[in-house]
């Protein structure tokens, strides 16, 4: 299993919740074209915040899509607050350095039907 997997929340800065959607439908549509994106979904709670979940083929996907999206993922560094970042699956040391990652969690045990 090579599967990259990433969960996080965020809140969106209330004067930017217009342009955050704009962003995230232009991240939506280059999604749709990369073969290595497996999913791609956000939930909001009742309180406004927000939770990404990403899933790509593998790391290279995973790196692919940062970069396809680098325009908008730049501008949406500006549009929100991050709270936590969670990553599943196996990554390289250089990939965890580069996004700054803390919280990586590697496969250990899964039934799959």
């Amino acid at each position: 299993m090579n599967e990259v997997i990433f969960v996080f929340s965020f809140e969106v800065k209330p004067e930017n919740q217009e342009r955050y959607d704009e962003v995230r439908q232009q991240q939506f549509e280059i999604s749709k074209s990369e073969k290595g994106t497996l999913l791609y979904e956000v939930y909001r709670d009742e309180n406004g915040v927000y939770c990404q979940h990403e899933r790509y083929a593998n790391e290279a996907a995973a790196a692919l899509h940062i970069q396809n999206t680098a325009e908008q993922l730049q501008e949406w560094y500006t549009l929100v607050e991050l709270k936590q970042v969670i990553s599943l699956g196996q990554l390289s040391d250089a990939y965890k350095e580069q996004f700054q990652l803390k919280e990586v969690y590697a496969p250990y045990a899964r039934v799959e039907k």
